[in-house]
């Protein structure tokens, strides 16, 4: 009971720091000047990844930060390094990135016989991205990795939480004990004077396609409704081949092809061949490149092929389909509204549940204060859950809801602590009571 009223307390505090002056922001804004014309700063290119793709992940964390409280020891100490990194990265045109982020969660209810109602797990990451053609320029070549280590730091994780809750989606979207994981390793190339682009190797799907700028697991949001559109049959990291063409500077589409059978703990690429297959096209419009994340509209296309089931069962799942439509507005580079919309069609599921809603609808507002890079966020999202889910007994609800909130306080140049409240409404396997989740977000980069 004193975990939660500590975790409430924090949560008031930093939502109450919104109405504070920050006396370090002229300072901060003078030192990132100075050190912008010194220095070649990490940049993305304006291209077809989501932001939280590896190169526009190292390019968020480069950028100068105006905390409200300064830490300056802790910013003073890692100038040295991010300036060393800068001088590899002119050099070499290599980026990279170490982050360490440390998740907990507690839940004011549980369901009748489940064993916690709390837990706590760590992510830590090294990625970057290697320029070793055309280095650059628009057309250059680059190399992407990125290694996780994912590990359970109490009982239990906040991606199995929700479960003793009654709720079928995650509280804590990738905060799993899955240890040592290759997230990434692709090479992205582009053309046509950076007009069109292709990834081959192994990537996220969910990074090139029914992307808007809010969805960031590290740094914004942690549920799984609100981070990603659940009525989408969602592929893990898998292998396969993305493409985007910009046709103007307003109008792209892009499509991908992956291992439907494919998991970010395995590396066994098309195990159950090519006939079984994550398909999505997507056809968007933005007022600039350089807007996609903050002005965007898109309407994505998506097919699952029949999957043969793992284990015991020599049969296969049958496939699905859907569409979706996203749209973001974003003014003043500091007020953000979003929306997403997803129907989707399952004819048959024997063992494997392809996905969770077959309607699912997410609204949601953002709000960035510049003179000390705070980050406030509030959503709503509800989806209707896929007939067979309920025939098969796997929930009593036809439907279920989130409510999620978040405060990210930036401490230092390199830590941010992000206080988090979910409202889980009508969780699809408790027909007794709505639940609150309380949670805390710790991320350290370098």
């Amino acid at each position: 009971m004193k975990d939660k009223f500590n975790l409430m307390k924090m949560f008031v505090l930093s939502s109450a720091l919104v109405l504070s002056p920050n006396v370090f922001a002229e300072e901060m804004a003078k030192e990132g000047t100075e050190k912008s014309k010194s220095k070649v700063k990490y940049d993305s290119d304006e291209g077809f990844g989501g932001p939280a793709e590896t190169g526009h992940q190292l390019e968020d964390d480069d950028k100068d930060k105006y905390p409200i409280f300064r830490i300056k020891g802790l910013d003073d100490s890692v100038k040295g390094v991010k300036d060393w990194k800068h001088d590899i990265y002119e050099d070499t045109g290599l980026q990279f990135g170490l982050d360490y982020s440390v998740l907990y969660q507690s839940l004011s209810d549980t369901t009748p016989g489940a064993a916690y109602d709390s837990a706590a797990s760590g992510i830590a990451r090294f990625y970057g991205k290697w320029e070793l053609v055309n280095k650059g320029t628009a057309n250059k070549g680059s190399l992407v990795f990125k290694v996780d280590h994912r590990h359970e730091l109490g009982d239990t994780t906040p991606s199995e939480l929700g479960g003793n809750a009654g709720y079928l989606s995650q509280t804590g979207m990738l905060f799993s004990d899955k240890g040592g994981v290759l997230v990434d390793l692709n090479w992205q190339q582009y053309f046509n004077d950076g007009n069109t682009a292709i990834v081959v190797g192994k990537f996220d799907p969910n990074d090139y396609f029914d992307v808007l700028g809010y969805a960031i697991p590290w740094t914004a949001f942690s549920n799984l409704d609100t981070l990603l559109n659940m009525s989408i049959a969602l592929p893990d990291n898998s292998y396969g081949v993305a493409i985007g063409h910009w046709f103007s500077d307003t109008i792209y589409v892009q499509a991908a092809v992956n291992d439907a059978n494919g998991s970010v703990d395995t590396d066994d690429p098309f195990e159950e061949g090519f006939d079984e297959l994550y398909k999505t096209v997507e056809f968007g419009y933005s007022p600039s490149r350089g807007e996609r994340y903050f002005k965007n509209i898109h309407v994505t296309l998506w097919q699952m092929d029949d999957r043969t089931a793992y284990g015991e069962y020599d049969e296969s799942d049958d496939g699905a389909e859907g569409i979706v439509i996203g749209a973001n507005y974003t003014w003043d580079l500091e007020h953000m509204v979003f929306a997403k919309v997803g129907v989707s069609d399952v004819d048959e599921i024997k063992h494997d549940i392809v996905q969770l809603y077959q309607e699912f609808v997410t609204v949601g507002y953002m709000k960035y204060f510049q003179q000390r890079s705070d980050l406030f966020g509030i959503s709503m999202s509800h989806g209707n859950i896929v007939d067979e889910i309920i025939d098969f007994g796997f929930a009593q609800n036809e439907s279920q809801s989130t409510i999620e909130s978040f405060y990210r306080m930036q401490l230092a140049q390199n830590f941010a602590v992000t206080a988090n409240i979910q409202y889980l409404i009508d969780p699809a396997n408790n027909t007794e009571d709505d639940v609150l989740v309380t949670g805390i977000r710790f991320r350290m980069t370098l």
